[in-house]
């Protein structure tokens, strides 16, 4: 065998090699974006959402290239921030900083990344709230135009999510800039409703829905909302499980605040 011949195996085996372990380093990640996404399927508490933030973060150093990877830790960083209390803004707008950066990456990875976009502009906003600009013009712009933006791209994008997020922005802006961006309170509840025809089991509907209706007061409509969530088990939806629980605990909360007492009293 000539040395050029031994040169030229030893240079297959080497690309193999590297091919391998770039193989071996792409389902390793696959693997623990799984387990991540597995454990919060069984709840969205804090332990839950932290442990499997961990694991995304290992799946993103194995694979920083896994689009799906970072939407969801961009997503995790999100729930993180806003189940801390409310007074710990600086604490929070860390967070939701971080979910920022991680749905930049999604988007750096894919520019047409609905989830990338999606989860990036909730952090966004949430980091604007913390910082008291969430009513500038300027942001208010950039949030309105990227949820037109994913619609185009993904209008059912996580059961209507960007109908849910706008009408989260109308309810906490002044009227005169959400009508700016032609966001009125009939065109809301018209979105939110249709969410609900579509998926008549997904809690997170009904919960933004109410709050819509205590903004437009009309409080026996919220409440009648909030009973749908309240009434039934969150396993009616049962890839949501976790999603539809995390919603229970919420609507009862927004039940005793409205009402001064505990479900189902009135």
């Amino acid at each position: 065998m000539t040395k050029k011949n031994i040169l030229s195996i030893l240079g297959l085996t080497v690309v193999c090699l590297v091919v391998s372990a770039g193989v071996s380093r792409a389902q390793s990640a696959d693997e623990l974006y799984k387990q991540a996404n597995a454990m919060l399927k069984e709840s969205l508490d804090e332990k839950s959402v932290t442990e499997s933030l961990k694991l995304l973060e290992q799946a993103a150093e194995l694979d920083p290239g896994n689009e799906e990877v970072w939407i969801r830790i961009s997503w995790n960083y999100f729930l993180l921030g806003d189940d801390l209390e409310k007074d710990l803004k600086e604490e929070r707008r860390a967070l939701f900083e971080k979910g920022k950066a991680a749905g930049e990456k999604a988007m750096q990875i894919n520019n047409r990344s609905s989830g990338g976009m999606y989860w990036y502009t909730v952090n966004l906003a949430s980091a604007g709230e913390m910082k008291g600009i969430l009513s500038s013009l300027s942001l208010a712009g950039e949030l309105f135009s990227n949820i037109n933006r994913i619609d185009r791209r993904d209008p059912y994008y996580y059961y209507g999510a960007t109908r849910r997020f706008g009408s989260e922005i109308f309810v906490r802006v002044p009227t005169w800039l959400t009508e700016r961006f032609g966001f009125k309170a009939e065109y809301i509840e018209e979105d939110l409703l249709m969410n609900i025809e579509k998926w008549p089991n997904f809690f997170d509907n009904y919960t933004y829905l109410a709050r819509v209706y205590v903004w437009s007061g009309q409080m026996e409509k919220a409440l009648e909302m909030l009973e749908f969530v309240l009434s039934h088990s969150p396993d009616i939806m049962p890839e949501e499980r976790a999603e539809n629980a995390k919603q229970q605990e919420i609507a009862k909360e927004m039940w005793k605040e409205y009402t001064g007492k505990e479900y189902p009293e009135k």
